[in-house]
């Protein structure tokens, strides 16, 4: 196995849809283990799927991993001396490695025209020892029937590595241990399709000995293609590097990861609100452990520091959404505010009917650190709280918070007193709209009144707020502005006539 005491790793997405979970574990990673011990972390782009890539999926995700803080020393937009690092601009290595295998003679042309006749066409060999050893038919052409087949699919032919079925294909894995896949296990694999368009295994191998990659460091699912890597690099002279299989993200039912289990893709949980570090710090955690201790909230620097793969597990990992949100409520209400009014602006930003939404930097820190405390995402605080970014006078009142806070007309009343009583202490010289002035005014009406304070307070905040239970009504009423908080208390009684009448 190649070693470098200052490693080098890859993580080598394929623009063919969003960034999932899974992924970006994988790339958090070898971006730890890269940082960790000093060395490069390389991002490449397996975008030799030409018929399923897209534009908007390559986009976003360098947006995803840019959004987690995986910065990538060498890549498409970076450069480095090993480039250049999309496979779509490497098609001539491709080529000469191709070339370099047939002079060996460990590849024959295939002329199947689909996978799957390929598939039927495979046949045992009296010499194999284990009868689940096949190879396709094409490894019995001779030179006379390949030069016909040649001239008759009018194209170059796929091209297949011959696999010796006599031997065993020992793995050393440095988080799987030693695994052994037996004679006739690993079959004749196609390399490149007809036509000269290379296949993930060997673009991969070929990619990876020309980057100087150390470490392969990547999901299980790939574990099964390992023996095939293993004899693309002997077969061409090139160092194996170190492989490391992590373990699969399972549900909280203990299956397979899949869409049905909700939002999968990194896109989605920044959408709904969730903060990068948290992120970082949740898929961190997801089949690694650090020393010492079972602490699970851990800065990026601490991360770095105690990452190793010796600390990754072999078990499934559970994606546990509730850990998660639990894990983004102790970043938010940690974040810098800068950090959170950004994030934040970038919610509202895509939310429907942005136009009408407060925008403005101030309004929204003020907002953000009013419900920090209160609130677990950023999707809740906006969502949740939107009548906090709302400018509109008219809400959907909640019919429930009406009718137990605000139906009677006793109850229009008080909300009709408090804002006048309102009104008029904004129009006093010098008066500051701030929480304590607020609060003095109501509970100065309820003494005057001969009432408690809650008796307004309940009117005041289903007007201002659309909800019976919100953040504190002064706290509130301060972020919103005098102008917002009049105008709902009137639009509110207004409403309310209309539907008495």
């Amino acid at each position: 196995m190649a070693s470098s005491a200052k490693p080098r790793v890859r993580f080598a997405p394929s623009p063919t849809g969003y960034l999932h979970v899974g992924g970006a574990r994988t790339a958090l990673f070898n971006w730890l283990y890269a940082r960790h011990h000093g060395g490069t972390y390389v991002l490449r782009v397996e975008d030799t799927d030409v018929s399923r890539e897209r534009p908007e999926f390559r986009d976003e995700i360098f947006r995803a991993l840019r959004w987690l803080g995986l910065d990538h020393d060498e890549g498409p937009d970076v450069g480095g001396a090993y480039g250049p690092y999309n496979q779509r601009e490497r098609l001539d290595g491709y080529r000469a490695a191709l070339h370099t295998l047939k002079s060996k003679g460990l590849v024959y042309p295939c002329f199947c025209a689909s996978r799957a006749e390929a598939d039927d066409a495979r046949v045992a060999q009296d010499d194999e020892p284990d009868p689940k050893a096949a190879r396709c038919r094409c490894a019995l052409l001779g030179p006379a029937e390949i030069a016909r087949l040649s001239a008759d699919h009018h194209q170059a032919p796929a091209y297949r590595f011959r696999i010796d079925p006599t031997k065993p294909h020992p793995v050393r894995d440095l988080v799987r241990g030693y695994v052994e896949f037996p004679p006739g296990e690993v079959e004749d694999f196609i390399v490149t399709k007809a036509g000269g368009d290379p296949l993930y295994n060997f673009a991969a191998v070929v990619d990876d000995a020309a980057m100087k990659i150390t470490h392969v460091i990547r999901g299980e699912e790939h574990l099964a293609n390992t023996p095939k890597q293993i004899a693309l690099y002997e077969a061409l002279g090139e160092p194996v590097p170190e492989f490391a299989h992590l373990p699969i993200l399972l549900n909280a039912e203990r299956r397979k990861l899949s869409k049905r289990d909700g939002a999968t893709g990194v896109s989605e949980y920044r959408a709904l609100g969730y903060l990068p570090d948290a992120m970082v710090n949740f898929l961190a955690l997801l089949g690694w452990s650090p020393p010492g201790g079972d602490r699970e909230v851990l800065s990026r620097d601490e991360l770095i520091r105690l990452f190793d793969l010796d600390r990754v597990q072999k078990h499934g990992a559970v994606f546990d959404v509730v850990k998660l949100t639990w894990m983004n409520g102790e970043y938010l209400r940690a974040a810098p505010p800068d950090r959170l009014v950004d994030e934040t602006l970038e919610l509202l930003a895509h939310e429907p009917g942005a136009d009408g939404l407060r925008r403005d930097r101030a309004h929204v820190s003020a907002a953000c650190e009013l419900m920090r405390e209160r609130t677990k995402t950023l999707g809740e605080l906006v969502r949740g709280s939107r009548y906090l970014f709302s400018r509109d006078f008219e809400l959907p009142w909640s019919a429930e918070a009406v009718q137990k806070r605000a139906a009677t007309p006793e109850a229009r009343e008080l909300l009709r007193e408090a804002g006048d009583a309102l009104r008029a202490a904004s129009e006093r010289e010098g008066f500051v709209w701030e929480r304590g002035a607020l609060e003095a005014v109501v509970r100065d009406l309820a003494e005057r009144s001969g009432r408690k304070a809650g008796e307004y307070i309940g009117p005041l905040r289903v007007a201002i707020t659309g909800l019976a239970v919100s953040a504190g009504i002064f706290e509130t009423a301060e972020v919103l502005g005098a102008t917002i908080v009049l105008g709902r208390i009137a639009a509110f009684l207004r409403h309310q006539s209309q539907v008495a009448v």
